[in-house]
């Protein structure tokens, strides 16, 4: 990986190297650079320390639509406060519940405390002021996976066809076991264009 940056911080606490920037964060270990404040991060927890597992998301049509109408004061058409682990899964703007294979035990509402600004916990390092971060925390009796590749987050009940606020992929397979827990941090900001 070739990335130019002018400053680049060792972040502690991961049992593998990250590194953030003014632009983003670097995870070598999966060859991933993630943009700061437009990222998916997970981190699992076990008994070799945790690791940042990065992802990459695309806010669907509906998704936009439901940021639109929280700005505007406007009662949202969704909730989208579900999420959902996948085995495989196609993200993209006019992506639906259908296009993820998802994992059996896996749905769960985001944290209480979510969504919110300026997100206070020091494993996501893509929080800030103008950016809107959701959170699921799994833990090691929620469900089990060898092969986490993907995560959606859609409306409680969802059914198979039902629209999403985003789809993403993660930079790596992900290994969830009876020992782990996982936490996923979902961050948005406007672009400001």
């Amino acid at each position: 990986m070739s990335i130019l940056v002018k400053r680049q911080v060792s972040l502690r606490g991961f049992a593998h190297k990250v590194y953030e920037t003014s632009a983003g964060i670097i995870v070598p270990l999966f060859d991933a650079f993630v943009p700061k404040h437009r990222n998916v991060l997970a981190v699992l927890g076990g008994p070799g320390g945790k690791m940042l597992i990065p992802g990459f998301n695309i806010v669907t049509d509906a998704g936009d639509i439901y940021v639109a109408q929280r700005a505007a004061g406007a009662s949202p058409t969704n909730g989208f406060t579900t999420w959902e682990m996948c085995t495989a899964g196609t993200p993209g703007k006019s992506a639906i519940r259908s296009g993820f294979t998802l994992i059996g035990g896996s749905q769960q509402a985001q944290d209480g405390t979510y969504p919110k600004v300026s997100d206070d916990d020091t494993d996501n390092t893509g929080s800030g002021a103008d950016v809107r971060t959701s959170r699921v925390s799994y833990t090691a009796a929620s469900f089990n996976n060898a092969a986490i590749t993907h995560g959606i987050i859609t409306n409680a009940s969802p059914a198979a066809g039902e629209p999403l606020f985003t789809g993403f992929a993660f930079a790596a397979s992900i290994n969830k076991t009876a020992s782990d827990t996982l936490k996923v941090f979902h961050n948005a900001t406007a672009n400001g264009v």
